[in-house]
């Protein structure tokens, strides 16, 4: 039988990291290269803004302080990631348990399917080996389903775990339940996709609109020589400049979180 040989399979396999869905960790590569854009981007402010070395300086710490925002968007990729795959485990569980097999096994076979899809490194694949581990362990699967669930802080996975319990403890026809639910993420997940594509267009355009004062500042610069002259060097040009700044960094902000819709 195929569920066991993936039986056998991951249980020779290494057994991967419990994932903490709310924190993120850089590899050293990604602090690297984190860095250096920030470190070029400050440097950019610096030269538009105040045209001194010294300001590139103190404006530095600012880009270690943006690890932590980039720290929150990695985990909501994250987030997203395991949401798409856990929709294709629950497609391919109520298809194995359309084709006869129990519970566990059906979620063994989904581990297949998973592997193929996104490969063996996926967020869903190392989560599936996790729990099959535990089911090794003697642990309920459901156990395990509720563990996924508050460690990744998924509403899609808190519903199906929540379901998936009551279903096994009542006895319930847990080939229809398990269909039903996978079609019900998979419209949630449709409508999700739906807003994202109208609200692209718009992240876009904040983009644009981020960038359009170094443009300007830029171009002002090259097209007449010493018209920020009078802004550098000087305690008056380095408030003013830094006022504007900080109004850029707030409207900024603002956007970001017009935009942060919860779906």
């Amino acid at each position: 039988m195929r569920s066991t040989e993936n039986k056998k399979h991951i249980a020779r396999g290494r057994l991967p990291p419990v994932i903490d869905y709310a924190s993120y960790t850089f590899s050293r590569q990604e602090i690297v290269r984190y860095l250096l854009a920030g470190g070029v981007f400050m440097a950019l402010v610096s030269w538009l803004f105040y045209d001194s070395v010294i300001a590139w300086v103190l404006l530095m710490p600012f880009v270690f302080l943006s690890l932590r925002d980039q720290g929150k968007a990695e985990c909501q990729k994250r987030k997203k990631k395991l949401e798409i795959e856990f929709r294709e485990v629950i497609l391919s569980v109520s298809s194995n348990l359309q084709a006869g097999y129990s519970v566990e096994n059906a979620f063994q076979e989904s581990y297949r399917d998973i592997v193929l899809l996104y490969g063996k490194e996926s967020v869903m694949a190392k989560e599936l080996r996790l729990i099959f581990r535990k089911l090794s362990n003697n642990e309920q699967l459901e156990s395990a389903l509720t563990d996924l669930a508050d460690r990744s802080g998924v509403q899609d996975i808190r519903d199906f775990a929540d379901i998936f319990q009551i279903a096994k403890r009542g006895g319930g026809d847990m080939r229809g339940i398990i269909a039903n639910t996978a079609d019900i993420i998979g419209d949630k997940q449709e409508v999700r996709r739906e807003i994202e594509t109208v609200i692209s267009e718009k992240k876009l355009e904040q983009q644009i609109m981020r960038y359009i004062p170094f443009f300007i500042i830029f171009y002002i610069s090259l097209t007449t020589k010493g018209y920020f002259e009078s802004l550098y060097h000087n305690i008056f040009g380095w408030i003013l400049m830094t006022g504007l700044l900080i109004v850029y960094a707030v409207a900024c902000r603002l956007s970001d979180q017009i935009l942060d819709i919860e779906i």
